[in-house]
């Protein structure tokens, strides 16, 4: 029974060490950068670290979409090898590694489809200062709900509190705005007007407006001008699962 007791509190003691040392890597990168979505979220995490990169501002990506990938601040990318399949977990040690290569910014894409675990990710790994939200549509209903309300109800798990949410989304806006209101964030929802087809034509595969606008409008967030942050989208790689 001693025994128990003693390796039980080893245990406990084990995670608060754990807890405390992520928290203390997070903390390390003042620009936390949570992308979520149904559709998107790929495209729109490596865009972003495009625009910022190319805005001097130093910064790491992950993506977990056709092939998981760390985009280091130099703009080369390794990937991501998982010996037992995605688990949120990953997240701390993608912060660990971030936390040594001191960045001043880190865009993280949600790996999360349980509501559970995507306010698990953002409370407890993420921490962002700034949420992104791409669209909300009918997706992975036997885990979010019935109806687009319950959709956009588990995306919204990852609006963080006292922050600021982009978001291209236009029907469920009210419902991203209810729950950034009780969290006292501000919503910014972004449109494609002002992104032309001139701007479109140098990228080497098929990117959206809606996307390019929404990654704009977080890199001017930031300082990065218009001009420099989407020439530094224009020359970035695509996920490798992008249509060409």
């Amino acid at each position: 029974m001693t025994v128990l007791i003693i390796a039980t509190l080893i245990l406990i003691a084990n995670l608060i060490f754990e807890y405390l040392r992520h928290t203390r890597n997070v903390r390390s990168i003042p620009i936390r950068i949570h992308i979520n979505g149904t559709r998107g979220k790929s495209s729109v995490t490596r865009l972003i670290a495009a625009g910022l990169r190319a805005g001097g501002i130093r910064t790491l990506a992950k993506t977990t979409g056709t092939v998981p990938r760390v985009i280091l601040p130099d703009g080369r990318e390794s990937s991501i090898i998982r010996l037992f399949g995605p688990n949120i977990i990953e997240q701390k040690y993608i912060f660990r590694y971030a936390a040594s290569l001191k960045p001043q910014a880190i865009v993280v894409e949600c790996m999360a489809v349980n509501p559970i675990f995507q306010w698990i990710t953002e409370r407890k790994f993420v921490k962002s200062t700034v949420s992104v939200i791409t669209n909300v549509r009918l997706d992975h209903l036997d885990l979010m709900g019935v109806n687009i309300q319950s959709v956009a109800k588990s995306i919204g798990n990852t609006i963080p509190a006292h922050g600021v949410c982009f978001t291209a989304e236009d029907k469920q806006l009210p419902v991203l705005k209810h729950i950034a209101n009780r969290r006292e964030t501000k919503v910014v929802r972004t449109t494609s007007e002002k992104v032309t087809p001139d701007d479109l034509i140098p990228f080497n595969y098929i990117e959206h407006a809606d996307n390019v606008a929404l990654s704009l409008a977080v890199c001017e967030h930031f300082g990065v001008d218009r001009q420099t942050a989407l020439k530094g989208m224009q020359n970035s790689s695509p996920d490798p699962g992008a249509l060409q």
